[in-house]
């Protein structure tokens, strides 16, 4: 009995799918701002939908009244709140350094922000550089890789030298000293950066593939109907790939959260205010002898984050078909 294996995709997707709803539900689970305030006069309002993180981390924050508390609905309006009423920038120094507890369910960090608030909001902007990031590797892989498989001969010996150079150096590194060169650290700059170090890996798994493809029939069928070589690759090689392609982003995407992670943990990634895990977890490190909770809730929501998309990443490498 023959053996097919194939993408499994499921996995991938629902990790993908569950990963960008938390996303985009950060800012309405957790904000000091009502979801809905209507009136008396029946008119409606969605406060929450203003200052999201990721706004913030691209176009500037709302500078001094940081730390200010919201302001109050209007008298005898109806108002929708959130399940966590605080805001992830919110300083209230009175109440540095809670223990978990019902009003606190993570507790505070060292400025009296609530831990939760910024866990939930934090995934907005790790979860953005995730897929910006892998967006801009397979971008980026997908015209190196792809035009040294198709091409052949002295621009794949080109290619691909520029592909083992980009390779050489750990990803890590790489985006590290792109930040540095950029004289940046903002969302769009770390974001570029750790998208082009991970540009070899892309590279590499798109050239293998359309490579694989050259090798079959199709490719003969495809070139005598004529077609040129950017139509093959848009037309044949794009869709046989596609699904292997999605498994790559999982994995890709997991790796990118780790690194953004680890650069504003050391300093070098995005800057306060911005809740990236990486940057919560370096605010909670600097309190770890008087506090367990401010690094111990971020530890396990990029753990169970980073675990959920190993899975998929695992379970959608191949589904054995009898």
């Amino acid at each position: 009995m023959a053996d097919h294996s194939r993408p499994a995709l499921k996995p991938a997707l629902a990790v993908l799918g569950t990963l960008t709803a938390l996303g985009l539900m950060g800012p309405f689970l957790a904000n000091d701002k009502p979801l809905l305030v209507s009136d008396e006069a029946g008119r409606l309002s969605f406060p929450a939908a203003a200052g999201f993180p990721v706004v913030e981390a691209l176009f500037g924050g709302p500078g001094e009244d940081s730390g200010r508390s919201a302001e109050p609905p209007p008298a005898g309006s109806w108002v929708l709140w959130p399940p966590v009423r605080y805001s992830y920038r919110g300083v209230a120094l009175q109440e540095a350094l809670l223990s978990p507890s019902s009003r606190h369910l993570m507790g505070t960090d060292a400025l009296g922000r609530d831990i939760l608030a910024r866990v939930l909001n934090g995934a907005s902007i790790s979860l953005l550089v995730g897929f910006g990031a892998t967006l801009v590797s397979l971008a980026l892989g997908g015209l190196l890789g792809g035009a040294a498989g198709l091409r052949g001969g002295l621009s794949d010996l080109l290619l691909g030298r520029i592909i083992e150079v980009l390779g050489c150096f750990p990803p890590f590194l790489l985006a590290m000293a792109l930040v540095a060169v950029s004289g940046g650290a903002g969302l769009p700059a770390v974001t570029l950066a750790i998208g082009i170090g991970r540009t070899a890996a892309a590279a590499r798994f798109v050239r293998g593939e359309v490579l694989r493809f050259r090798g079959g029939v199709a490719w003969s069928a495809a070139r005598s109907t004529g077609s040129s070589l950017p139509g093959i690759l848009l037309r044949h090689i794009l869709p046989l790939i596609a699904p292997p392609l999605l498994v790559q982003t999982v994995f890709g995407m997991a790796q990118a959260i780790l690194l953004e992670s680890g650069l504003s943990f050391l300093g070098v990634g995005l800057q306060p205010p911005i809740p990236s895990w990486g940057m919560v977890l370096a605010e909670g490190r600097a309190t770890l002898e008087a506090a367990w909770w401010p690094i111990l809730f971020p530890s396990l929501a990029l753990a169970l984050t980073l675990g959920s998309l190993a899975w998929a990443a695992e379970r959608g490498t191949t589904e054995r078909h009898p």
